[in-house]
């Protein structure tokens, strides 16, 4: 329906909300000259007082207004009428406007979503689409300070941190938000001022969403029986968080140069950043759980707490997170990192290795991605067995299966003594602490179940030179980033 605004206030109380929202907006450089800003007019009162405000001062401001309604295709007659009367304000203004007609009940029955998130993701698409018909622009949009108390209490009782708390920001990115300065009150107070209509949309009346409970119910309650002011305080702490986070994401970006190390697939939380405040930790926490999943939403304080209380968990402890991500406990701290996609092929492949044949006492090599491994079998005819770390000597003679250079396999074993007996190959790895993200990537020369040698650590007791070998294999491993 059309509710008309009277005509009792004066032209001065008209001008003071002016004026405000004109300090609010050079406060915060959300307009500069020659900027073209796109208005999403819905014909409520909120965005009928952004388009009236602005129009107001588009000409001492040397800016052009661009309007965008977005029809939902929900309310029937009703949201025709809403389409009627923004055409008619925006050829009132001489302000173009462009009408979007979108499909918002397949899209949320397509996306599994609710009407409210997808009518959301419909008008920004729509408002990006008009920004870059126009070849750049920014996005004005009608919070005002309930919507920013309502978003407020939203996040909070859903559970959230500091930034949730003050996610309505009057800048961010090219979206900017004139009205932030007022309370819904002073809104409908200027437009009954002005005489200006606007339309109600009658699903804004129910309570199906939590928004509107939150609304009509909690944030009513607050202001007509706890304080009056209630909502322009929640206002001020909001831009206080916001100021305050400001400064901790500072803080926390010096700290992850100190404390963060980048893998080929994740990020390394070295053990010292645990002496930080944990403060600290979780702003690190959560800036790199956006960075690796690319992602900017659906990471809570659960998560980013998840991964904190692996300080206190054992080596190997690990945490699933939201797109396909992990942490895990690691001798030098925590690692995140996307899980693997599995590859039967590729799988197979690397169970299979490569088979290393010794046919004569020639010398043979073998490539296995950037390293090089060269064999050769030779009788015992020198002294003592040198010690080197990437070249190797061992018994050819103890050599029961055809040699394999793999990584590693269930049931994998070494001996480690002289004496016999074996060790299991992850219990080896676990005692030497080697990451459990790195333990897959070794490589080791295998004879079948047994291993030879884990390339740049130890070989086998079982498979050493000794008095009575009598045929040697030398093996040696060159490239990537081995040396002598």
């Amino acid at each position: 329906m059309t509710t008309k605004g009277g005509s009792g206030q004066t032209n001065r109380q008209m001008w003071k909300t002016e004026q405000k929202v004109k300090v609010y907006v050079e406060r915060f450089h959300m307009i500069e000259p020659k900027d073209t800003i796109v208005l999403g007019i819905s014909g409520g009162a909120d965005s009928v007082c952004l388009l009236k405000i602005l129009a107001r001062w588009k000409e001492a401001w040397g800016i052009s207004l661009r309007a965008v309604h977005v029809h939902h295709q929900l309310r029937g007659e009703e949201a025709d009428a809403d389409e009627r009367f923004v055409r008619e304000l925006c050829e009132n203004e001489g302000i173009p406007c462009r009408v979007f007609y979108e499909d918002v009940q397949g899209m949320a029955q397509r996306e599994k979503i609710g009407l409210e998130e997808a009518g959301r993701i419909a008008r920004y698409r729509c408002f990006a689409t008009v920004c870059e018909d126009v070849g750049g622009g920014k996005i004005a949009l009608a919070h005002h300070q309930d919507d920013l108390a309502e978003t407020m209490l939203h996040h909070l009782v859903r559970g959230t941190g500091m930034a949730g708390l003050c996610s309505l920001k009057p800048v961010s990115g090219n979206r900017i938000r004139p009205l932030l300065c007022l309370e819904k009150e002073e809104i409908l107070v200027y437009l009954e001022a002005a005489g200006q209509p606007w339309r109600t949309d009658s699903s804004n009346l129910e309570d199906d969403y939590t928004r509107n409970r939150i609304r009509h119910h909690v944030l009513e309650e607050l202001k007509t029986e706890v304080n009056p002011r209630a909502v322009r305080h929640m206002a001020q702490l909001s831009e206080e968080l916001e100021e305050t986070r400001a400064v901790l994401a500072q803080v926390a970006a010096k700290k992850r140069r100190q404390y963060v190390r980048k893998s080929e697939k994740g990020m390394l939380l070295a053990e010292e950043l645990k002496k930080e405040p944990d403060l600290i930790g979780r702003q690190i926490v959560h800036d790199l759980l956006k960075e690796i999943s690319g992602k900017q939403k659906d990471f809570t304080r659960i998560h980013v707490e998840a991964v904190q209380e692996l300080w206190n968990r054992k080596v190997g402890a690990r945490r699933d997170l939201p797109y396909g991500m992990q942490a895990i406990r690691t001798y030098d701290g925590i690692y995140l990192e996307r899980k693997a996609e599995k590859c039967e092929t590729r799988d197979s492949e690397k169970n299979a290795g490569i088979q290393i044949n010794v046919h004569s006492e020639g010398t043979e090599s073998f490539q296995i991605g950037e390293l090089t491994l060269t064999v050769s079998r030779t009788a015992r005819d020198f002294g003592e067995i040198p010690e080197k770390k990437y070249t190797k000597w061992f018994d050819y003679d103890r050599i029961k299966q055809t040699l394999v250079i793999r990584h590693r396999q269930p049931g994998d074993r070494i001996c480690l003594f002289d004496g016999g007996g074996s060790k299991k190959l992850k219990d080896y790895l676990i005692d030497r602490k080697i990451p459990a993200q790195k333990r897959d990537q070794l490589w080791l020369l295998a004879d079948g179940s047994d291993i030879l040698w884990i390339i740049g650590d130890r070989i086998s007791a079982a498979y050493k030179v000794t008095a009575e070998s009598q045929r040697i294999l030398q093996a040696e491993i060159k490239g990537g980033s081995t040396h002598e």
